[in-house]
């Protein structure tokens, strides 16, 4: 499998987290204005820091996960996000996700990260459909959702919480 060490845009730095990431990606995992939407996903340091290393499994197994997002020209890191495998509803898909800092937020900055990932998935993974899933109350992914041309799939429920699942099936 063709792994992205580091992709460029315009404006950001996508690279596979490292050990390094773990601080900002448990500060933002315990920044509440992060998570206007879904405060229930906010998690302790210690969960935070299993899940970063979750990331790094995924990208063991498949090749691709989620990147931490820099800014190509300072370095800082404004968020976490990309593509990760995803088969629990049925039909294999790539799961495209973004969690910014709120200093990050009215920059472009998630529409950029997530147009860089939709390319690399036609290129590297053109089997496998993009799929966003947000609350259905979060207006800005959706708009996102829509602009970058995902369709709207379904409306469900997860743990009591009503979200959105929209899909981008570049394969036609």
């Amino acid at each position: 499998m063709v792994e992205p060490e580091e992709i460029r845009t315009r404006r950001l730095l996508l690279r596979r987290p490292e050990p390094a990431d773990a601080e900002p990606f448990i500060a933002l995992h315990n920044t509440p204005e992060a998570y206007p939407h879904d405060s229930w996903l906010r998690r302790s340091p210690e969960d935070a820091r299993q899940q970063l290393d979750s990331f790094g499994e995924k990208w063991d197994e498949n090749g691709i996960g989620y990147w931490t997002i820099r800014l190509a020209e300072t370095g800082e890191v404004i968020g976490f996000g990309g593509l990760q495998h995803w088969d629990g509803d049925g039909d294999p898909v790539l799961n495209l996700y973004y969690r910014f800092f709120p200093t990050a937020w009215g920059n472009g900055y998630a529409p950029e990260m997530a147009a860089a990932a939709i390319d690399w998935a036609r290129r590297h993974r053109p089997e496998h459909p993009v799929r966003i899933v947000t609350g259905s109350e979060n207006r800005a992914s959706i708009r996102i959702a829509e602009k970058l041309g995902f369709k709207f799939e379904e409306h469900r429920e997860r743990d009591g919480r009503p979200e959105v699942v929209y899909l981008l099936d570049h394969s036609r």
